[in-house]
Formats: structure tokens, C-alpha cells, sequence
């Protein structure tokens, strides 16, 4: 029966008609789940899979999304790339993974050769130039996370929301001031964060000192470790990223500096690594699996306002709240 099951087999079972049989394997989101689930089953039954070949021939679609990512191994990707994952797949779609290795230049080239292959594209932490984005970002409904692009649908943290939150609670522990070892000059969510931090440290009579740029690594983490031991300490470091946060507490503890009782460090993102450590890191954290999720619910949305002849949404944006974690920061 495998062999021998057409689409036409699948409206019988299902009790619907080729076309939505047709168009539920292409455009699920727009019909009810119950449709939906009628139509699933009756292909599972039959043992029936669309051909992707003939139906990008007759709907000039792919059924599958490009996702591109600066950095596979910062812990922050794996888990909206996991949630974008499972949410495309319940729209019956694939998901094609890049990895750009903090390089501009190679996530362009990357777009252009998933564009061939995807009918959208989405592009997490982007690093392209702004002189990139017209010819790159233009070649597929695209839709950027953790950056925003004007005339692209984005999803975006409150960065402002959430280091409001940081300096009321570091406030609240008596602290008055924090280092804060800021992100990479190329990238958009560094000069955010940064600029939120500065704004809700003025806010709450927190006084914030900046570092030069850095790496989102591990290493830079440990790098300035090895500089902050030269000096005085500061009571409070406040992290780009986790994996920063990480670098800088395993460096100071090898120095025999304690955690926290002698310095908090703060990162960003509440990714699992983070309280997999010892001594956990404070971390504010950021709705990992809901960006990577709504995300494909907004490419989606700009597909289909594209296939039907509509102008994608203008500087279409969501934007996600942080919330603040367990911590471990040390009451001045």
C-alpha cells in the first residue's frame, strides 16, 4: 500500500479534498489543528509522504527553512536552534542548519547558498554589514533574531527590561557598581545589551564600567580574569554571555579568588551549561526555546504574505521578555 497510496487515497481517509490535503503538507498554518491531525493520520495510516520534489515544482516551495547561526558552540544557538527545529516540523517542514564562525563575509555566503534550497531564512545573531543585508537578506522572506533590521520581521529580547532587572538586584545587594565585559564590535545584541545596561545602571544609581569589546568566548572569559587579578577587584562583573561568565569564574577560582564571595559574576542568557557548574552562574535569563519557536511562526507569516502577493510586514517586531534567575551574587 505504501507504494500504491496517493494524495487522492489520503482525501478519502482524511474526508477532505485533494486540494486540502495538498495544501495542509504546504501551508499547515493555515488550517484548524483538527484538519490538520485528520489529514496527518490518514497519511500515517497509508503510509503516504508527499513528494518534496513535485511539490516544489507545483508550489514553487522547498518545505524547508535555512537557519543560520554565528556559533554552534556558545550554548545560547543549540537551544533556539532545537526549538525552531521542533516548531518547523510541526508545520512539516525541514530545517537546514549553518554555522557562520563569527564571520560576516562566510554568513553571507552561507545565505546565499541556503536560498537555493529554503523558502525562508532564518538568521540568529546576525553579523552581516549593513551592505550585506540588501542583497542577502533580500534573496528570501528572512527574519532576524536578536537583531533588529529595519523593513524585516525581528524577535528580539528587552534587553532593557532585563538589565533593569540585573542592577535592581544587584543594587538591592548592596553593591554599587559593576564591570562590565562587553561583547564583540560586530555584532548588534552586544551594542543592545551594552547600552541597556549603561541606561538601567543610570536608572538605579548602579555605576557601570565598561571594558573594550571582546570575543563571545570562553577564552575571553579567562583573558580577563587573568587582567581584573592585576588590580583591585571589582565587587561585580557583569558578562556579555554565559560562556563569558563561565571563562572568567573557572580563571579567578584557578587565581584562588572565591565565587562569590569575593567577586559576583553575572552572565546573560540562562543557558543549561550555566547551573550545570560549580559554583553556578548568576545569569539573567532569556527566553532561549520561545525565540527560536517564534521565530518560525514569523517566517512563516512572511512566506505566506509573500506567496500571496502581499508586502511582508514592515519592521515587524516581537519582542520577549527576560526574567531573572537563582542566584549566587554576594550580598555586599
Amino acid at each position: 500500500m505504501a507504494d500504491r497510496s496517493t494524495i487522492r487515497d489520503v482525501a478519502r481517509v482524511a474526508g477532505v479534498s485533494v486540494s486540502t490535503v495538498s495544501r495542509v503538507f504546504t501551508s499547515p498554518e493555515l488550517f484548524r489543528e483538527e484538519t490538520r491531525l485528520k489529514v496527518y493520520a490518514a497519511a500515517e495510516q497509508l503510509r503516504y509522504a508527499p513528494s518534496k520534489a513535485a511539490t516544489a515544482l507545483t508550489t514553487g516551495r522547498t518545505g524547508n527553512i535555512g537557519l543560520v547561526v554565528p556559533n554552534l558552540a556558545n550554548p545560547l544557538f543549540p537551544e533556539m536552534v532545537k526549538a525552531a527545529q521542533h516548531q518547523a516540523r510541526r508545520h512539516n517542514l525541514a530545517a537546514l542548519l549553518g554555522d557562520s564562525d563569527d564571520d560576516a563575509d562566510d554568513e553571507e555566503k552561507l545565505i546565499h547558498a541556503l536560498s537555493k534550497d529554503v523558502d525562508g531564512l532564518l538568521l540568529f545573531s546576525s553579523l552581516l554589514r549593513d551592505e550585506q543585508i540588501g542583497s542577502a537578506g533580500g534573496l528570501r522572506p528572512t527574519v532576524f533574531v536578536n537583531r533588529r533590521v529595519e523593513g524585516y520581521p525581528c524577535v528580539l529580547v528587552d534587553a532593557l527590561q532585563g538589565m533593569r532587572l540585573l542592577t535592581q538586584y544587584l543594587s538591592n545587594l548592596g553593591h554599587t557598581g559593576a564591570l562590565y565585559l562587553a561583547g564583540p564590535t560586530n555584532s548588534w545584541a552586544a551594542k543592545d545589551r551594552q547600552n541597556a545596561l549603561v541606561t538601567a545602571g543610570e536608572e538605579t544609581g548602579l555605576q557601570i564600567e565598561v571594558t573594550a569589546p571582546h570575543r563571545p568566548t570562553f577564552e575571553s572569559g579567562t583573558l580577563a580574569a587573568e587582567q581584573l587579578v592585576r588590580a583591585p577587584l571589582p565587587s561585580a562583573v557583569v558578562c556579555f554571555n554565559d560562556v563569558m561568565a563561565l571563562g572568567l569564574t573557572a580563571r579567578l577560582l584557578e587565581f584562588g579568588v572565591q565565587v562569590p564571595e569575593q567577586v559576583s559574576v553575572v552572565g546573560w542568557g540562562g543557558t543549561q551549561l550555566a547551573s550545570y557548574t560549580t559554583p553556578a552562574v548568576t545569569t539573567l535569563a532569556v527566553p532561549l526555546s520561545r525565540l527560536g519557536s517564534v521565530a518560525v511562526d514569523q517566517l512563516l507569516l512572511a512566506r505566506n504574505s509573500e506567496t500571496e502577493g502581499e508586502a511582508v510586514p514592515v519592521s515587524l517586531e516581537v519582542t520577549l521578555s527576560a526574567r531573572a534567575t537563582t542566584s549566587r551574587a554576594r550580598t555586599r
